[in-house]
C-alpha cells in the first residue's frame, strides 16, 4: 500500500533529472486520464508500462507499483480500476518527497 507521503531515497547522482522526471510523470497522467476517456486501453497498458520500467530505474518503487496496477487494469480494460490507480499516482505525485543519498 502507498502511503500519502512517501519518502524515497534517489541517488545523489540523478538530483538534476529526478524533478524533470516528476513533471513529466505529470505529464503522463494528464495523457493517462485522456486515453482512459478516449477507452485506447492499448495506449494506456504502453505508457504504463513504459513508466514502471523508468520508475524502477530511479527507484521510485511506489511508483512502479502504481503503474503496474494500471498497466494490468488496462489489460483487462477496467475503467474504474485504472481511475482508481490513476488517483493513487495523482497521490504520489503530489506527495512524494526524493531525499538524495
Amino acid at each position: 500500500m502507498i502511503t500519502d507521503t512517501s519518502v524515497v531515497r534517489i541517488s545523489a547522482d540523478l538530483a538534476d533529472l529526478v524533478p524533470r522526471y516528476l513533471n513529466n510523470r505529470q505529464s503522463d497522467l494528464d495523457a493517462a486520464r485522456q486515453l482512459l476517456r478516449d477507452g485506447d486501453f492499448y495506449l494506456l497498458a504502453g505508457m504504463a508500462h513504459r513508466i514502471r520500467g523508468s520508475a524502477s530505474s530511479y527507484g521510485f518503487v511506489g511508483l512502479d507499483v502504481i503503474a503496474k496496477a494500471i498497466e494490468r487494469a488496462a489489460q483487462q480494460r477496467d475503467s474504474a480500476d485504472i481511475e482508481h490507480h490513476l488517483q493513487a499516482l495523482e497521490r504520489f505525485l503530489q506527495n512524494v518527497k526524493v531525499a538524495y543519498v
